[in-house]
């Protein structure tokens, strides 16, 4: 079958059967690889090109070997199945082993100066961006005519990008720019010198062709676009546009590189600081650049075809959500966020959902919502309201999931208890992640009720869109993105982070440095390509009790994975998955418990991150146990690695790598002062040492107590029950805090209209501030640090009896000791039981078959004691979620809080 004809599947299909040695001419192989880099599978493109290489018909000319060469740099600096450094590394190698350091060859330089400008993306080094620069000006002293202005183009860009970062340098230092000057006059020298070049290459005899390549009309477009030369660049474009048979990802690419161009060039007022000192950015110069701003726009929906939403992707970038771990503490402070973002109509735009442990919780119940949505409304029906409606059943679902205590009920069952202790495979793990799917998500009404569900089938398959959608390429020209949701574990055996999403499954290349990092990673692999229905146990008796699919991995069992925290639930356990090797995962906190590396992995340049972690509170008195010791220094570890991922998104925010950063966390505002040391004479004065950023008083920012902020703050991260007051504070907290923050540290999004959508969880907002019910709410809070016994703190009759009862056990102690205290046991001579101990070992030495029988005995014992503890466990849990956990629950219900005195209850 001609390549032309074959769909991307069965290019596939076909890479693969020559990767297993399928016979192929060079020519072949070479046609196959180009067509699989048109549909971005550089991965395969960049394995053929290796076989090309190395194949017996390989032509000797340099010319040939130099263009594979150049061809396998390109595959291999875009193959996203590699550590992010390394393949840049083996690019460039390969580009330096195939051609001179000191080359003129352009389609050389260009693709050097590529991947200096993507390894500035990654880490935000100017210099990188500098040697870009170098490498593209190269190429263009060559000649614009010769690469079809590739390299100029690429050129021009980059001194704009140069300039940018010069004009933000001397804006903070309140002076002009002449740097930025000079790098925008050189970047609109070689504009014009390609408006006036290129078209009349176009009409020389011969050269007509040009006249139907993509890139040709993208470059002629692009520099007038940069000129501000829009009628001119539109015509270009629309000639582009009119081109048959090109793909979805060129417009997409086409169109995002020009909305960049015009946010450099025509920045927003609010990227620019009052006072700036750059050239042209005064109150005079407003007028003429929202105009300049709104035919930039329209020429981008002309070559779109009236695509608004694919016009507002390209001015807004690609919008990423982070929700991180903390227990269901994490969760309920994720839905007030959330809330806010649907008044704003922003969740429409979010294209990754990152999620670690108890923001998996939530994320995946949000996700099923997002997915029952998107597969029943065309995407022109979706509105603002659809979003909010979700988010409301999930104010109320989630809650009512999370009030029936997961944590006691995957001890509260009999046969699940028995069955976790002598059924192999099956743990408290996967038990919760069980629980997950029949508490909550079952409560998501799609049709599928109290059934598994299933990763491999939660590809969301929007109402309007042709079978080939795929997410990553196509949710640009939507106005309701489809969201990626990734899953995020860690795993023991490497210490990287693992990712469970609808597609696939294992470790992300981009979070590995083969610099630094030198373990192996454990590849990851789509589920169809995942190993079959298969049988893990080796003995025979145990080969039909636990039969594994890797093909079918649930839900529920992932997000347990990413949910498990180490000491408190056991690895899930993934044998025989990669050979040799049994795969253990635990809490993605463990790893990144912010979830940010797998939105900049996927490209996400809007950062909104939630951050409802367990951070490390200051101690006064720190324990020097053997265990509080390692734990403690764990915690520093873990605040150590926070800090350091703040800092590069701050970087990366500074350095214009990112749009936009929303960072939200529940210790934000809260004081913090120096301590003095014991008979200082120089007190620290926090009213004259104060930083401008310091806020004294009694309210943050955004409008919560400071006093409750730290309780809320406190709260514990546990997948117990959560009182609606409890739920609800957080709630508000995290809705107040991103109310405040959206507006500073995110743009591009429009203002919101009419009155705000009535928040249940709002409800409890009084008793947030002084007043009768403030006393109440703030004892249900400062109880909710604890694990244990909540509901024994909270009512006087309770706490009397608990007094009572250790009184009575204590009296109980000291009648037993003064009973039988002083009664001498008799364990017999010495000598008798060296001798019984002799012959013990002796049977079970010399007759094996004695020795048998005694360890069947011991399994029957061992098995009754399994058997006795199961039920007792599940009696005791039994009785607290039915008597204590239903008090608590009725005694952090809204409306008793909100009673007058209900201090005590």
């Amino acid at each position: 079958m001609d390549l032309r004809q074959m769909t991307e599947e069965q290019l596939v299909d076909r890479a693969r059967a020559v990767l297993r040695n399928e016979e192929i001419g060079f020519q072949p192989l070479c046609d196959l690889a180009k067509a699989l880099k048109s549909y971005n599978q550089f991965g395969l493109a960049r394995r053929l090109i290796g076989r090309a290489l190395q194949h017996e018909d390989l032509p000797a000319d340099r010319k040939t070997r130099l263009e594979l060469a150049q061809q396998q740099a390109l595959a291999t600096y875009k193959d996203s199945d590699l550590p992010v450094r390394e393949r840049f590394e083996r690019a460039l190698e390969i580009l330096r082993n195939a051609d001179d350091p000191a080359t003129t060859n352009q389609e050389t330089l260009g693709l050097t100066g590529s991947i200096y400008k993507r390894l500035w993306e990654v880490d935000g080094e100017i210099s990188h961006l500098q040697r870009s620069l170098a490498y593209y000006r190269r190429g263009y002293q060559q000649g614009p005519s010769k690469d079809h202005g590739y390299t100029a183009i690429n050129a021009a860009f980059v001194l704009d990008l140069l300039a940018h970062e010069a004009a933000r340098e001397a804006r903070l230092a309140g002076v002009p720019s002449a740097t930025a000057d000079q790098y925008r006059a050189e970047a609109d020298a070689i504009r014009l010198e390609l408006t006036e070049v290129l078209p009349s290459l176009a009409r020389q005899p011969g050269a007509s062709g040009l006249m139907n390549q993509w890139w040709f009309l993208g470059t002629v477009a692009e520099a007038f676009f940069g000129l501000g030369r829009y009628e001119e660049a539109g015509e270009w474009l629309q000639r582009a546009a009119g081109l048959s048979g090109v793909p979805s990802w060129k417009f997409e690419s086409s169109a995002r590189q020009l909305a960049a161009l015009a946010r450099l060039r025509l920045p927003e007022a609010g990227e620019r600081a009052k006072g700036s000192a750059e050239q042209g950015s005064g109150p005079e110069m407003e007028g003429p650049r929202e105009q300049a701003r709104a035919a930039a726009s329209k020429v981008l929906e002309q070559f779109l075809g009236g695509s608004a939403p694919g016009v507002r992707s390209a001015a807004i970038g690609r919008v990423g959500l982070a929700l991180s771990g903390g227990g269901f503490r994490a969760s309920f402070f994720h839905i007030g966020v959330l809330a806010y973002l649907a008044e704003r109509d922003v969740l429409r735009s979010i294209e990754v959902l990152s999620c670690v442990s108890g923001g998996s919780i939530l994320g995946a119940h949000y996700y099923l919502e997002v997915r029952k949505l998107l597969k029943t409304k065309h995407d022109h029906e979706v509105t603002a309201n659809d979003y909010i409606d979700l988010v409301r059943r999930l104010e109320t679902d989630f809650l009512a999931g999370v009030e029936s205590n997961i944590r006691c009920q995957v001890l509260s069952e009999f046969w699940t208890n028995l069955k976790a202790m002598v059924w192999p495979g099956y743990t408290r793990t996967r038990r919760l992640g069980e629980l997950y799917e029949s508490a909550i998500y079952s409560l998501v009404d799609d049709g599928e009720g109290d059934e598994p569900r299933y990763l491999s089938d939660l590809f969301v398959m929007p109402k309007d869109e042709p079978p080939t959608f795929r997410p990553k390429y196509d949710n640009w020209r939507r106005a309701a993105k489809v969201p990626m949701l990734v899953l995020n574990a860690t795993t023991l055996n490497t210490g990287h982070n693992w990712q469970f999403t609808a597609s696939w499954m294992g470790e992300p290349p981009a979070g590995i440095d083969t610099e630094i990092d030198g373990n192996y990673w454990l590849r990851r692999m789509y589920y169809w390509e995942a190993p079959r229905l298969r049988n893990v146990w080796r003995h025979p008796l145990l080969r039909w009790l636990q039969p594994i699919d890797y093909r079918r991995v649930r839900l529920g069992h992932a997000v347990a994975a990413s949910s498990c925290v180490p000491g408190l639930f056991e690895p899930l356990v993934l044998p025989k998955l990669y050979p040799g090797k049994t795969v253990r995962l635990v809490d993605g906190g463990v790893h990144d418990n912010q979830g940010v590396a797998s939105l900049l992995e996927q490209d996400c340049n809007v950062l909104l991150v939630s951050d409802a972690s367990g951070q490390m509170a200051p101690m006064d008195q720190p324990s020097d146990g053997r265990l509080a010791v390692p734990l403690r220094a764990f915690s520093v570890s873990m605040s150590r690695v926070r800090q350091a991922q703040y800092h590069e998104l701050r970087t990366r925010r500074e350095s214009s790598l990112l749009r936009g950063l929303m960072f939200l966390h529940l210790k934000k505002d809260l004081d913090e002062a120096p301590v003095d040391w014991v008979d200082c004479e120089d007190p620290f004065d926090a009213s004259e040492e104060a930083r401008p950023t310091d806020r004294r008083g009694v309210l943050t920012r955004y409008g919560i107590r400071k006093d409750v902020q730290e309780h809320l703050a406190a709260i514990r991260t546990d997948l117990d029950s959560f009182s609606e007051a409890e739920a609800y504070a957080l709630m508000t907290s995290g809705y107040r805090m991103a109310e405040h923050e959206f507006e500073r540290c995110i743009q591009g999004f429009p203002e919101p209209c009419g009155d705000p959508p009535a928040w249940r969880f709002l409800a409890v907002e009084p008793a947030m501030s002084p007043g009768p019910t403030f006393e109440g709410l703030v004892k249900r809070l400062h109880t909710g640090r604890l694990n244990f016994f909540k509901v024994w703190w909270l009512s006087v009759p309770l706490v009397v009896v608990a007094v009572l009862l250790a009184a009575g056990g204590l009296a109980g102690l000291v009648w037993a000791w003064a009973r039988w205290g002083a009664t001498p046991i008799n364990f017999g001579t010495v000598r008798s039981v060296g001798i019984s101990l002799f012959f013990l070992a002796l049977a079970l030495t010399v007759t094996p078959w004695i020795g048998r029988c005694i360890r069947f005995r011991k399994t029957l014992g061992q098995l009754g004691f399994v058997t006795l503890g199961s039920l007792l466990a599940a009696v005791a849990f039994k009785v607290h979620l039915a008597v204590f956990d239903r008090w608590f629950l009725r005694w952090g219900r809204l409306e008793q809080v909100l009673k007058r005195g209900v201090g005590d209850t």
